[in-house]
């Protein structure tokens, strides 16, 4: 039960495959792998043209910005091991003054305890003088208070002695009175 549209689609449908049939044998060795010999090579051009503009436009440019990326990793990584060298430079300088800086407070420590006790045993050097010139002037003042002391006993005495003797030569005295005008002479003294 063929339609008249039906057989003429058969009929369309014969005659392609006849011009396929009729293409595939007359490409030869290509033709019964199911090649066709013009397509191959027009797309064979047109992969070849990608292939120049590629290589002539692209990878040019794509090649410069992978080596200027590169360029720049390799920048960074020559400068990151520059820092890691001058931070280990500058943490063994740090450390060197650190050192440096404990040596310095320890001997400015050292040298003010010393001079601590330097001034200390010069005070106490000082004040030992000055105990000792207090001592010798108040045994100046001492001997010359004491012998101020014995010319004023010496000087009463001499005018008790005048007395008791203007007692005893103006008046006939006794041996008790003499004995008595003695020991009254003596608690005057003392």
């Amino acid at each position: 039960m063929a339609t008249p549209s039906n057989t003429q689609d058969l009929a369309t449908t014969e005659s392609v495959h006849t011009e396929t049939t009729e293409a595939h044998t007359d490409t030869g060795l290509l033709g019964q792998f199911g090649i066709n010999g013009f397509g191959f090579i027009g797309q064979l051009v047109n992969f070849l043209l990608i292939f120049l503009v590629f290589k002539i436009w692209i990878l040019p440019r794509v090649m410069k910005m992978l080596d200027t990326r590169a360029a720049r990793i390799e920048q960074g990584l020559k400068d990151a091991e520059a820092i890691a060298v001058r931070l280990s430079g500058l943490e063994e300088e740090e450390a060197r003054m650190r050192a440096n800086a404990k040596n310095d407070a320890r001997t400015v420590l050292e040298s003010a305890h010393a001079q601590a006790e330097i001034d200390a045993q010069e005070h106490v050097e000082k004040a030992k003088r000055e105990v000792e010139r207090i001592i010798a002037a108040s045994k100046v003042q001492l001997k010359s208070e004491q012998e101020s002391m014995i010319r004023d006993a010496r000087k009463e005495m001499a005018d008790i002695i005048v007395a008791a003797s203007k007692k005893i030569l103006a008046g006939a005295i006794d041996e008790k009175k003499a004995m008595s005008l003695a020991e009254e002479t003596l608690r005057k003294l003392t």
